[in-house]
């Protein structure tokens, strides 16, 4: 009766004797071992049917005979279920099986036997795998924006749940390969694999696998691989030789592909592991291709947009101060600080001398970027030639507003113009702050009249203030960005700035804006800047001097 019960079970079922021989598989376990017959199958021991597999449990450590679920009670262990990996060695063929075991026994106790129900799980178990190894790429990918590092993790994350050995190779800008990652599930054959690296990569002309690769944007699969084929993959007899010593089974190269081109492949093999690839592993290896290459290429386009950004910095940082006679300058330019360095920001400064008097523009243009990058090479650039014209603040202003308003896209620009004298200075405000000047007795003043933003208005005017100056006096032209620095508290805001100030008296321009820098510091907790901030700080000598 019980016989005729499990015969008609799905689930594979056997049975073996206190002596730890098989003596009863159902028709669902003959198929699922390879045996046509009970009596087949009980003319093969128990070992030499393991012996046909490679066998793993779930995190690679080989497993004996003698820990499987059956045999261990037998020998009186409590039955625990386990999750087994099989690799026909002969066909690679992969399985994972679940095994659950029941000791039987007769009424007295006595043991009679292991019952053992084989359940594959393969189907859910390669499904669990190939989800694993895209969600762990997908987090690597979106890691790291340097390339050759999140290369070097994707291959990572396909060795060993889906290679034993995964490289990456890309095409150069010189149209050359370039192997930028590798990894092999084995420590002691990484040797091996780095001399791989060292070996000159496939040309895209030839015939090798790769360079078809490349040339069609078509996976290429090696499911068995042969003497013949690894002779056609290798470049040269030592190339060869190494590669037998891996002794690779199956391969599979697929395109890292971007829309319109291949931009590189990934070349997977197994070895130890005796498996072979097959269709949905391909499947899922250009999946992992696809991703990868898009990393790759964001990570391309964000390296060129850094070193646009890198070299629009060079251009738009204020210079050097100048050396003005009779007075003492010193600046505080900290950029933004963002993912993306071509976040450029507008604020600027420029001191120019015309006919031995000294001007100086303070600004910030609106915008970030490539626009604000441009606004701000054309208020720095329209400085010099309004100097020139005429030399007066509001007149100056009036220029680099008439710039301005030729400009597209509402163009705007707040901005201090000034002209150095021994002992006043003439000073005109497009929006900008007002300057604060910092008395012998740490008293502020706020200077000039507000005046309307460059760009905002047609037929706008810009009062000028004639303000007088003594010798020790601290003068301090800022930008938004400090007083906008944001803190724990809020904003910094222009009262903590004004508050700061006051405490400055007597003290050099050059040590109030360490001073400062170390406060903003303090006050945003050592996090990065949203925007920059540009600070200049002067204040006339002493005749004297």
């Amino acid at each position: 009766m019980f016989n005729e019960l499990f015969e008609i079970l799905a689930e594979a079922v056997t049975v073996r004797d206190p002596g730890g021989e098989i003596v009863y598989a159902n028709a669902a376990a003959l198929a699922y071992l390879g045996f046509s017959s009970v009596e087949e199958l009980k003319a093969t021991t128990s070992q030499s049917i393991m012996d046909d597999y490679l066998v793993e449990d779930e995190h690679g450590r080989p497993l004996s005979h003698s820990e499987i679920p059956s045999v261990r009670v037998l020998r009186g262990e409590p039955p625990r279920p386990m999750l087994m990996r099989l690799v026909s060695r002969s066909s690679g063929e992969q399985r994972w099986t679940f095994l659950k075991t029941t000791a039987l026994r007769d009424e007295d106790g006595e043991l009679l036997g292991a019952l053992t129900v084989i359940e594959d799980v393969t189907a859910v178990k390669n499904a669990e795998i190939r989800t694993g190894v895209l969600a762990e790429s997908g987090r690597m990918l979106a890691a790291d924006l340097d390339y050759h590092q999140t290369l070097r993790n994707v291959a990572e994350a396909a060795v060993p749940s889906l290679a034993d050995y995964c490289s990456v190779d890309l095409v150069d800008e010189q149209g050359q390969m370039e192997r930028v990652a590798a990894c092999h599930r084995d420590p002691a054959e990484q040797e091996l694999e780095a001399e791989l690296r060292e070996l000159p990569a496939a040309r895209l002309e030839s015939d090798h696998p790769v360079a078809r690769v490349v040339a069609t944007g078509t996976s290429e699969l090696f499911s068995e691989l042969t003497t013949a084929d690894l002779e056609e993959a290798a470049r040269d007899e030592h190339h060869l030789g190494i590669l037998h010593q891996l002794g690779p089974r199956s391969l599979m190269i697929v395109p890292m592909r971007v829309p319109n081109r291949t931009i590189g492949v990934m070349t997977l093999a197994t070895a130890a592991s005796q498996r072979r690839f097959d269709p949905q592993d391909v499947e899922l290896a250009e999946q992992l291709g696809r991703r990868a290459a898009v990393a790759v290429e964001n990570a391309r386009l964000h390296t060129k947009l850094s070193e646009i950004a890198t070299t629009l910095q060079s251009v738009l940082l204020p210079r050097e101060l100048p050396e003005i006679p009779g007075w003492e300058l010193a600046s505080l330019y900290r950029p933004a600080e963002t993912d993306l360095r071509v976040d450029v920001g507008g604020d600027f400064y420029e001191f120019l001398e015309h006919e031995g008097t000294w001007f100086g523009v303070f600004g910030d243009v609106t915008g970030k970027g490539i626009q604000a990058a441009a606004l701000t090479t054309l208020m720095r650039t329209g400085t010099r030639v309004a100097c020139r014209i005429q030399p007066q603040p509001a007149a100056i202003l009036a220029r680099l507003d008439e710039a301005l308003s030729q400009e597209s896209g509402h163009a705007l620009c707040t901005a201090l113009c000034m002209c150095l004298h021994r002992d006043h200075m003439v000073i005109s405000s497009a929006g900008h702050p007002q300057a604060i000047i910092v008395g012998h007795d740490g008293s502020l003043r706020e200077v000039p009249t507000p005046g309307p933003v460059l760009g905002a208005f047609p037929d706008a005017t810009w009062p000028e203030d004639n303000v007088s100056l003594t010798p020790g006096e601290l003068i301090v032209f800022y930008t938004d960005g400090v007083t906008e620095t944001p803190g724990d508290g809020g904003r910094f805001g222009v009262e903590r700035l004004r508050e700061f100030l006051s405490q400055q008296a007597g003290t050099a321009p050059a040590s109030v804006l360490n001073l400062l820098d170390a406060e903003l510091t303090e006050f945003t907790g050592g996090a990065a800047l949203t925007d920059d901030v540009a600070v200049v700080a002067l204040r006339a000598r002493p005749r004297s001097e």
